[in-house]
């Protein structure tokens, strides 16, 4: 039987495709056939993913001859130098440099411009008055706003970047141009930028970086803008495509909205659940057994590649209880959101401060906000990695 195409059909409302269902309780390993054309076990239960996302015999490095690919072209894979392809040792040594740059502590000290910026997003929109695109308004501006200016980059470049960071998230060969031209510039912008920060240093991340060492050790040139990439690229189009979906799914369960409304110290746990709830990407890392391995679900052989789906682990029932139910009151249980182990997103803290206070402002600075029309309306972007809204109509 020829294997199903990977990512699976998109559902409507952005639900996890209905054939992780049916996996996860007869086929929990089975293949899938990827637009590269390269067939790989496809992991669907809880169990499975977290044990491949942990286990250091998957790897990430997918350069080698005859590694499976997402794409049947230049894809993030390709990216030598940046944390999430890298294996240990060399995957430590970056992490290990990296880590105070990233803490939670260094991240909190964001929290206050980035909450000025939500306020103005926010308090923008309110003024024009209703109704609005919550995308246009809020989650597309936010993120790139914030990675932008955390690095250090012009705001007359923030559409460009806005331009890159959507053709590198697109899938399939249709727009492989696309995605190598736009690959090819991002990297010659970086390279100035990075230029120009060891010229005149500063105080933002990238300087941070640049400045990062830890035993005498410093990041190359290559990591360096591997790095800032990476996080341009995640930083933006994960956290707009959670911002947009999770907005889109409170407003669907409007009671859940109204209890955040009266009670803003639910928005941390709400963030949680939306993260859970609303993953923003069934495509994972894909990942290659450098040995035999036997998961939880069955064997995996030497050079099997292996698709961890996040969004449907989080639809498992042996791991969350009813797990389809949206809850901002669900006790906290173990999402997979930002990944697990040693690639856990180094970004996390970033993300979720943008979250909370994107929601925070919201449920404050617009306590009647809703869907403007029906649900089954609202369009979503076609052929992304992530499964983004293309536009959130909403009104007050």
């Amino acid at each position: 039987m020829t294997p199903e195409p990977f990512p699976f059909p998109d559902e409507p409302l952005g639900e996890v495709p209905r054939s992780c269902a049916r996996r996860r309780a007869h086929e929990p390993l089975g293949d899938a056939v990827l637009p590269s054309g390269d067939v790989v076990h496809v992991a669907v239960r809880y169990a499975d993913v977290e044990a491949v996302l942990t286990d250091p015999r998957f790897s990430r490095d997918l350069n080698r001859p005859g590694m499976p690919r997402l794409q049947p072209d230049a894809d993030m894979s390709e990216d030598r130098d940046t944390l999430i392809n890298l294996d240990p040792p060399r995957h430590t040594r970056l992490r290990r440099i990296l880590a105070r740059t990233f803490s939670v502590r260094s991240s909190e000290e964001w929290r206050p411009r980035i909450r000025s910026v939500v306020r103005e997003l926010v308090d923008t929109m309110v003024e024009a008055g209703p109704p609005a695109d919550l995308m246009a308004s809020l989650a597309r501006p936010l993120p790139i706003r914030v990675i932008a200016e955390i690095l250090g980059v012009a705001d007359g470049d923030l559409e460009q970047f806005r331009r890159w960071s959507e053709a590198a998230m697109t899938i399939g060969p249709e727009r492989a141009a696309e995605r190598a031209r736009g690959r090819d510039e991002f990297y010659t912008y970086l390279r100035e930028l990075v230029a120009r920060h060891r010229r005149e240093p500063g105080t933002d991340l990238l300087d941070a970086m640049i400045a990062a060492q830890e035993d005498g050790e410093r990041l190359t040139e290559a990591e360096l803008i591997d790095t800032a990439r990476s996080l341009l690229l995640a930083g933006h189009e994960t956290t707009m495509t959670t911002i947009g979906r999770g907005t889109f799914t409170l407003l669907r369960h409007r009671e859940q909205y109204e209890d955040l409304v009266a009670d803003p110290t639910l928005v941390p746990a709400a963030v949680e659940e939306i993260v859970r709830h609303d993953f923003p990407a069934d495509v994972g890392f894909l990942r290659v057994a450098t040995e035999d391995v036997d998961l939880p679900s069955g064997p995996v052989c030497q050079g099997r590649g292996v698709m961890p789906v996040i969004s449907s682990a989080h639809r498992d029932d042996g791991q969350f209880a009813d797990p389809d139910r949206f809850d901002i009151h669900r006790p906290a249980t173990g999402h997979l959101g930002f990944g697990k182990g040693a690639h856990y997103c180094i970004g996390a803290p970033l993300a979720r401060i943008q979250l909370q206070e994107a929601l925070a402002a919201l449920v404050r600075g617009v306590p009647g906000l809703r869907l403007d029309g029906s649900a089954e309306d609202v369009p979503w972007q076609p052929a992304m990695v992530t499964h983004a809204l293309a536009a959130l109509p909403v009104t007050w």
